[in-house]
């Protein structure tokens, strides 16, 4: 009897290890299929990585956030960009690709000047960190071309615009419309080309990069007047008035980002609308000329630019 049950259990020993014999090769496929992985190393961070691992990571925290507007400021609106979740890709190489997110602002005078987009690239760079160069690491390289009365026609030409497709930006952010508006003439519908033109040259030279725009903080038209005094001698008077046309502007690049899925920050209605240039005069901010601002100004711009992509990112990491 005793000898009946040793054979018994032997016999289940053995069935069981043929089961576990069979059982054993999809494992040995995976394995196979983990070696091929890491021929590819350098992919493996973006592919094995979840968002939600980054979200949990101490590296990538919600960021801390100051209100910049000035308390003075009336007509208000929140400091927030329109289709905010269009950036969500941007935010994605920022915390998957294992690379610095590389970040271009483009635009006119206000983003020549270098006080605009350098305040954007502070506010960024405090929370995210400054990056040692634009393809190895992480953090933030940011940059920025500007031209002195440039409309988005004086970068659409095939030089300027490899020129920006050689930086190889994910977040190219377009800073114009001031130049566009200022005076009477201003027609949506010639705008409205321009910005088709422009959009399609950047998404066929960078069809991998994230669009945004910007519209324009707003300014004043100034005319000068001849009279005659008393005695007949002929006087210059200069007259200056709000210019109506910054609002239809605004308007007009929030009408084209919504066609196109675009994120937009409208600094213009977010400081007033037509109360804008009346906050920023009020505030202290223009330049005598009223269309350019103080350094005080355009460091608000970006330290409010800046503060409104931070709040797309927390949304993004909720």
């Amino acid at each position: 009897m005793l000898r009946n049950i040793k054979w018994i259990a032997l016999l289940t020993f053995a069935l069981g290890y043929v089961v576990s014999t069979a059982t054993a090769k999809p494992e040995e496929s995976s394995h196979a299929t983990d070696g091929a992985t890491q021929n590819l190393g350098f992919l493996r961070p973006v592919y094995e990585s979840t968002v939600a691992d980054h979200k949990k990571s101490a590296r990538w925290k919600v960021a801390d956030i100051d209100s910049a507007m000035p308390v003075s400021f009336t007509g208000i609106r929140p400091n927030v960009i329109n289709r905010a979740s269009s950036l969500n890709r941007v935010f994605d190489v920022l915390c998957r690709s294992g690379r610095p997110l590389r970040v271009l602002q483009i635009g006119d005078s206000h983003v020549a000047g270098g006080n605009y987009p350098k305040a954007v690239r502070s506010t960024l760079e405090n929370a995210w960190g400054k990056a040692e160069n634009d393809s190895i690491g992480s953090g933030i390289s940011f940059s920025y071309m500007g031209r002195n009365g440039a409309t988005t026609q004086w970068f659409a030409n095939r030089e300027k615009i490899n020129e920006i497709a050689a930086k190889c930006p994910d977040l190219i952010i377009l800073s114009f419309g001031t130049n566009e508006c200022h005076g009477m003439g201003y027609r949506e519908e010639l705008h409205r080309i321009q910005l088709e033109d422009f959009h399609e040259m950047l998404s066929t030279a960078c069809p991998d990069a994230i669009i945004m725009i910007t519209t324009p903080p707003g300014d004043y038209l100034t005319t000068r007047r001849v009279i005659r005094s008393r005695s007949g001698r002929r006087i210059v008077r200069s007259v200056s008035r709000i210019n109506p046309m910054s609002v239809r502007c605004a308007a007009e690049l929030e009408s084209f980002g919504t066609a196109h899925g675009l994120a937009v920050w409208d600094l213009n209605s977010i400081a007033g609308g037509k109360a804008a240039v009346t906050n920023w005069q009020g505030a202290g901010m223009m330049r005598p000329d009223r269309i350019h601002f103080t350094p005080a100004g355009y460091q608000l711009h970006g330290k409010m630019l800046g503060e409104a992509i931070l709040k797309a990112y927390n949304q993004y990491m909720q």
